[in-house]
């Protein structure tokens, strides 16, 4: 069986800050809006570009994949997260970092399930988990208590979360430890995308099947990261999954067909036609699908 979609080219991604993709674009701190809402049009892109090291890579969002998940009619399943628990028993820098990033993934999935108690014990659990990281001085004390008198809302969930890791990854970059934040994204990276495997459904719904496809790139930035900033013997094997999984979306087939551009001059808009067909076939999707929970089970152990 063989999983293919076409789908437009999507231009011009919207530049923002490492792991701010858990909460959407945010304004500046003093214009900070009266009210705690988060616009939908923050949300359109499906990517985020990040910057680690001085460099800018495009990975997917958090949240988008929640959305989309959430959008093709998945049944919510609250056990696909990563166990609360599991953070505090990790040992390693380099298995709480990468389990922090999964931990943000979760926190986008639940709350955009609009799973409130399990949003707030997901974000306590990421604050322990900081602070195991020496990331204690980055959160702001006050947010789980601002993020408890939320939990009714999605949008203020979204918008906290964002908060906590933009405070994070600011402290990450000014003590110069790319190590972490490049191991924060991988995490996140795979907790995305065990939750968009885990149920067979997803292939039937071309949103969701086009949205693994364009991990083929994203994982490719990632592993570039890793062989750049994470130089730490603890992180070798999961290093080599990485490329060992990288080695399997290899399969995944692409192709492009161009189109001429439509511009509607009265609106002054120019409709981009161009497509790009994307054609998985069922072993790569197999392969993909085991190695990744092979690898989040590895990051877990």
């Amino acid at each position: 069986m063989v999983h293919s979609f076409r789908s437009p080219v999507v231009l011009g991604l919207g530049l923002t800050v490492l792991l701010a993709a858990c909460g959407g674009p945010q304004p500046a701190e003093d214009q900070q809006p009266q009210a705690d809402s988060l616009a939908t049009d923050t949300l359109n892109g499906d990517n985020e570009l990040v910057s680690v090291g001085g460099r800018l890579f495009s990975i997917p969002s958090p949240v988008q994949t929640a959305f989309a998940i959430r959008k093709a009619g998945l049944v919510y399943r609250k056990d696909l997260t990563t166990p609360l628990e599991k953070g505090e028993a990790l040992t390693t820098k380099t298995a709480r970092a990468a389990a922090l990033g999964m931990y943000g993934a979760d926190l986008a999935y639940v709350t955009v399930h609009r799973d409130g108690q399990r949003a707030m014990a997901t974000m306590q659990a990421i604050e322990k988990l900081g602070n195991s990281l020496e990331l204690s001085n980055a959160f702001d004390k006050s947010l789980l208590d601002r993020f408890k008198s939320n939990l009714g809302s999605e949008d203020s969930l979204l918008r906290f979360s964002g908060v906590a890791f933009r405070a994070a990854d600011r402290y990450l970059k000014s003590n110069d430890r790319n190590d972490v934040s490049t191991l924060v994204l991988a995490g996140g990276w795979v907790g995305s995308l065990h939750l968009t495997l885990s149920d067979p459904a997803a292939l039937k719904d071309q949103g969701l099947v086009d949205r693994i496809g364009d991990q083929k790139a994203s994982l490719d930035a990632i592993v570039e990261l890793m062989d750049a900033h994470v130089k730490d013997p603890e992180a070798a094997a999961l290093i080599t999954a990485l490329k060992e999984l990288q080695a399997s979306f290899a399969g995944i087939q692409r192709s492009y067909s161009f189109q001429q551009p439509v511009t509607d001059a009265a609106k002054r808009t120019t409709f981009i036609n161009s497509t790009s067909t994307v054609t998985i076939p069922a072993g790569v999707l197999e392969a993909i699908t085991k190695q990744t929970a092979a690898i989040r089970s590895m990051i877990l152990a």
